[in-house]
């Protein structure tokens, strides 16, 4: 493998280029990805009339099928070819909205919901819809910047594609449902098009992770699972809860929902201030334990207060994330960072199954505070996790020294 100068140097396109067309393929599936979040439980909720219990079933199916396939595509992706890999993890959206077009019932919802991973259990342009191809796309772009600007990257990036799937949101509130993954379907399709001409470096096939990268990705997997395991338990169920509760029409919950993803995607726009003041550990512990807080009196609170606190949780949550996935980039040499995202994304994935299952239930059956609570406990749990792990300033497991960027193509 021939070393590059600099990161423009990436083959047969230019740098520029290239992040053009993987920016393209983000909004692009964002939008789809809005689109699906509000037409997804709408669906199963008012049009087939299942419950609660039910749609957690179906998001942990998702979550399930989502940490299996990202696992499996992305250490292919490192140990085989990068290429196919990414391709596939982009084709598996436009399948699944095609089975909605065709025959929306339950067996349709269930099949798309394990090939599409309708698991809800994250941001809408970072995985939470369609999040098989996140780690691929993750790995990509870590590849094609510089070390020192990964956080700045992956801030725009997320910030301009939620942007785009906060636009699929507010759409999703004033379109008949057959019509949304009609639209869904045709915008995924082009995401894989447009994907095609991205330059991609080619990998060793066989090698395995160093004993160093395996560490890495263990400490990184568990912060993972509870990551995971917080998710699961609440965010698939902020929009039924308001459903449930409140019984918010659809057009007003998608206006609702389109503001809280706004703030949360300016949130990111803070990530790399976070991490130049306080290192990518105590912004994670920081925001983390106040959206702990926040979550544990949101099921107590009137609906006024409850929205306030639906429309700042997100932007909690994730305003440090891109400083966390430069943080696994960076101490990841790149013929390991494929595996490294996609274990640890399905460590987040496979724990939010279970905990989307319990918290369906605990909803629908036992108390509109359970999901709530758990939340914020696992919040708890998982930021003294990263301190145990990385230390105040991520002095237990510092980032690598990296040389010059591999040339892609």
């Amino acid at each position: 493998m021939t070393n590059a100068t600099h990161p423009s140097a990436v083959g047969p396109i230019r740098r520029e280029t290239a992040l053009g067309f993987l920016l393209t393929s983000r909004v692009l599936r964002g939008v789809a990805a809005g689109l699906v979040n509000i037409g997804f439980p709408y669906l199963l909720l008012t049009q087939l009339h299942s419950g609660a219990f039910l749609l957690g079933i179906l998001y942990a199916t998702g979550s399930l099928s989502t940490a299996g396939l990202s696992y499996a595509v992305s250490r292919y992706g490192s140990r085989r070819a990068l290429r196919p890999a990414f391709l596939l993890s982009l084709a598996l959206l436009p399948v699944a909205c095609a089975l909605l077009v065709w025959n929306p019932d339950l067996l349709a919802a269930a099949l798309a919901s394990v090939i599409g991973g309708f698991s809800a259990t994250g941001s809408l342009a970072g995985g939470g819809v369609g999040g098989v191809a996140f780690p691929l796309q993750t790995t990509i772009l870590s590849d094609l910047v510089a070390p020192a600007d990964r956080t700045r990257w992956f801030s725009y990036f997320t910030f301009i594609a939620s942007i785009a799937a906060a636009g699929g949101s507010l759409w999703a509130g004033f379109i008949d449902l057959p019509t949304l993954f009609l639209i869904a379907l045709a915008v995924s399709i082009v995401s894989v098009g447009v994907s095609i001409p991205i330059p991609i470096r080619p990998v060793e096939r066989g090698r395995k992770p160093s004993a160093r990268s395996r560490e890495v990705i263990r400490r990184f997997t568990w912060t993972g699972v509870l990551n995971g395991f917080s998710q699961g338990l609440l965010t698939p169920f902020l929009i039924p809860f308001f459903v449930i509760v409140f019984a918010i029409p659809r057009s007003e919950m998608a206006v609702y929902s389109t503001i809280s993803s706004l703030i949360g995607t300016f949130a990111l726009l803070a990530a790399p201030a976070l991490e130049r003041r306080w290192g990518f550990v105590r912004a994670i512990v920081g925001t983390r334990l106040v959206a702990a807080v926040l979550a544990a009196v949101m099921p107590f609170t009137p609906l006024v207060a409850a929205l306030g606190i639906y429309f700042a949780l997100p932007g909690l949550r994730v305003a440090a994330l891109p400083a966390q996935t430069s943080a696994l980039m960076g101490r990841l040499p790149h013929a390991d960072r494929s595996e490294g995202a996609g274990t640890n994304q399905a460590a987040r994935v496979g724990a939010a199954s279970g905990a989307t299952a319990a918290a369906g239930y605990g909803l629908e059956n036992v108390a509109a505070a359970v999901p709530f609570l758990g939340y914020a406990a696992a919040l708890v749990a998982n930021a003294y996790l990263y301190l145990h792990f990385f230390g105040w300033d991520g002095e237990r497991l510092p980032a690598l020294s990296e040389g010059p960027e591999p040339t892609i193509r």
